[in-house]
């Protein structure tokens, strides 16, 4: 665990990295909250929310994880948790891995440190909480692109549909996210009367990444849809395929059966069976075949199995 603290002239900053167990317990004493709130930081599940206690406010965010698997598709997977407490003019941070987020608010408040105030401190927090969204949903939406290109060129892949739903589940996750983010921000800005005309320009970039994310949650609905539309019209097109093969094969059994019985029976070879000897009886027998043949085919023309399927 590393602690990190940095002091200005109107605030105190506190940063922890990875926290044990036993030191957030620790800390629930020093910043003056019930364990269970502090403990809130070891939970996965936790969504960006501003809670307050006393007089200590305490801010969940959640930004982009660098690294996540390509086939992360839950905020727990996505994003990794920033856990805030701000006790007057004291802010204390805790915080699973190393963020780049962290270390470039840190780098602008030693830079500008005469401006080092709360307001200038969660201006930069958000801004850079905004920002990590950027490439993610860039990610996303080529992602999107490459799905399309694959369903209209009639990849034969078997993760394909897999893939539609995970591109379907990561912009959701997203959406999720960044709305409760940009609702967080706004009851912070508030909460802590913080000058809201600085945060506009943040609440802008939080409006266009959860379009970004509506969009491409829409988009990949759409594909899916599309795609398994696709497919089933082409498991339609095979079972008519197999349908017309039936029906010839069906049709040409009906005129061969009755055929097939009747030479059966004069092919047994017994020594006296009728018209064996007489000198009509191939004759006769082909005749019948054919007025059995022909009366098949009246019958099978009026019930329409020889038409051919309608066209489109």
């Amino acid at each position: 665990m590393n602690i990190n603290q940095v002091s200005f002239a109107n605030i105190i900053w506190i940063d922890h990295v990875t926290p044990t167990k036993k030191k957030l317990i620790e800390m629930a004493q020093v910043i003056g909250v019930p364990q269970g709130m502090i403990l809130n930081c070891l939970n996965p599940d936790f969504l960006p929310h501003l809670d307050s206690y006393g007089g200590v406010n305490f801010l969940m965010l959640r930004v982009s994880e660098q690294g996540a698997p390509k086939q992360a598709d839950t905020i727990q997977e996505l994003t990794t948790k920033i856990a805030l407490f701000i006790k007057d003019d004291t802010i204390y941070s805790f915080h699973r891995l190393p963020l780049r987020e962290i270390d470039t608010v840190a780098v602008k408040m030693q830079e500008k440190a005469s401006l080092a105030t709360r307001q200038y401190f969660f201006q930069s927090l958000l801004e850079q909480v905004a920002l990590s969204y950027d490439q993610p949903l860039l990610d996303l939406e080529q992602m999107i692109d490459a799905f399309e290109e694959n369903i209209l060129k009639s990849v034969k892949s078997r993760n394909l549909l897999q893939d539609g739903f995970i591109l379907k589940r990561k912009s959701s996750a997203y959406k999720k996210v960044i709305r409760f983010t940009s609702e967080v921000m706004m009851k912070t800005v508030s909460t802590l009367n913080l000058d809201n005309a600085q945060f506009g320009y943040i609440k802008e970039k939080f409006d266009r990444y959860q379009f970004y994310s509506d969009d491409v949650f829409e988009n990949s609905q759409s594909l899916l849809n599309l795609h398994i539309g696709i497919q089933s019209k082409k498991t339609n097109e095979a079972s008519f395929r197999t349908n017309e093969i039936m029906r010839v094969l069906t049709v040409l059994t009906l005129f061969f059966l009755p055929l097939n019985f009747i030479a059966g029976i004069y092919g047994m070879n017994f020594e006296f069976m009728p018209l064996t000897k007489h000198p009509e009886g191939f004759w006769l027998s082909l005749g019948f075949m054919v007025l059995i043949c022909v009366g098949l085919l009246i019958y099978v023309v009026k019930k329409g199995w020889m038409a051919p399927p309608p066209k489109e």
